[in-house]
């Protein structure tokens, strides 16, 4: 089985940002670790677009912004995934949206294939810390029947299987983004029409 990065596009070049007034640590959504806080989480964008509601993902600084189409999806595949209410603030015009989630992948899985691989250390006196990723190969059957994890050699990377792209192309989810193995910074895209 093959499989692939999850990122997110959108029709213009922004970032929904993970902001500092919420009172969570944004790197405790890349750790795998349940959300054990009643609040919603408060992203902000330059503005607000009128076709914000028909992306299912957005390109996040944090976690992944999803909509209740693509949670849904999500949840009917029985990854081990939770879902917190997010608000997304435009810092131009104050007004808001709460129509998506922040997804907070749990399972943290090691797929990544050490052999077949190129990284390098965040930090080189740390050489078993963080990694930065040149190119990508996955360890084949480790994702132990789940269909979205995050990587646990680089926790920021969440991989998905074939039957999440399948469930993607069926119910013509906008704004996945699905990378092959391979160069990170010369990535191969799936296409999802």
């Amino acid at each position: 089985m093959s499989y692939f990065r999850l990122l997110a596009s959108y029709k213009r070049d922004v970032y929904f940002f993970y902001s500092d007034e919420n009172p969570y640590n944004r790197f405790d959504l890349e750790k795998g670790l349940a959300y054990v806080q009643h609040d919603k989480l408060l992203y902000v964008v330059d503005r607000l677009d009128s076709d914000l509601d028909q992306y299912d993902i957005l390109p996040t600084v944090g976690g992944k912004l999803v909509s209740l189409k693509l949670k849904k999806l999500i949840e009917k595949l029985g990854s081990d995934c939770e879902f917190i209410p997010a608000i997304i603030k435009s810092t131009e015009t104050g007004e808001t949206n709460d129509s998506y989630f922040v997804m907070n992948v749990l399972n943290l899985i090691p797929c990544l294939d050490h052999n077949r691989s190129d990284y390098d250390p965040l930090v080189k006196s740390r050489p078993d810390g963080p990694i930065s990723l040149n190119f990508i190969a996955l360890i084949p059957d480790s994702l132990n029947g789940y269909h979205v994890v995050r990587m646990k050699e680089s926790k920021e990377e969440i991989v998905v299987d074939e039957v999440f792209v399948e469930a993607c192309r069926k119910e013509k989810i906008k704004g996945v983004l699905l990378v092959k193995e391979g160069n990170v910074r010369s990535p191969d895209f799936v296409e999802l029409t």
